[in-house]
């Protein structure tokens, strides 16, 4: 398959199975993920890979997330809603957390670091429907949360950049429609 044929058939696919993705299919996966562009080498890509009863964890730190801002965490509304939020992270076997880290370059820009993560999660979207894997691209509030990012233990600066839910399909998805670039695009020839 010609890399224009699977970026344009991938798609985001929630519906997948219980069982466990293999290290060394997750490790292909990282591998590929840090294939990217970026400026003056800083290499800001940082994963956590969340599995079995970590997920749990990260079900906790969402509802925690979600109290901490809440006028009332006692009420039955935010306790229903951080039941719910726990159960999350049980939508797929493994989930990888992507964060961009900030470099000490003196003319690297966090910006830049941050969309060669970006970059990164698109590369972890192909890689996994290269094999067989279904993958969707999180981020929400979590991903911008400081305190998300303290309890998951990414560094002072790092800035999360989705949560990318992986596992074996229930079904495969048939490609989007999806708009031509021409519907986006402006030329400036002359």
């Amino acid at each position: 398959m010609s890399v224009i044929t699977a970026i344009r058939t991938r798609r985001s696919n929630p519906f997948v199975q219980e069982r466990d993705v293999s290290k060394e299919l997750i490790e292909r996966i990282l591998d590929a993920a840090v294939c990217t562009p970026v400026h003056y080498n800083t290499n800001p890509w940082r994963f956590l890979v969340i599995r079995g009863e970590g997920r749990a964890r990260l079900g906790s730190y969402m509802a925690q997330c979600f109290a901490a801002e809440q006028d009332n965490p006692d009420s039955p509304e935010v306790r229903q809603k951080m039941e719910t939020l726990a159960a999350k992270p049980f939508r797929a076997p493994v989930i990888i957390v992507v964060a961009a880290a900030r470099s000490d370059h003196p003319k690297a820009l966090m910006a830049e670091n941050v969309a060669s993560a970006s970059v990164a999660c698109q590369n972890i979207l192909l890689a996994a429907e290269e094999l067989g894997l279904g993958c969707i691209w999180r981020t929400g509030s979590f991903a911008y949360n400081d305190r998300m990012r303290h309890l998951l233990g990414f560094e002072e600066g790092t800035q999360i950049v989705g949560f990318m839910y992986l596992g074996h399909p229930v079904r495969p998805l048939p490609p989007a429609e999806r708009p031509p670039g021409e519907s986006f695009t402006r030329w400036l020839e002359d």
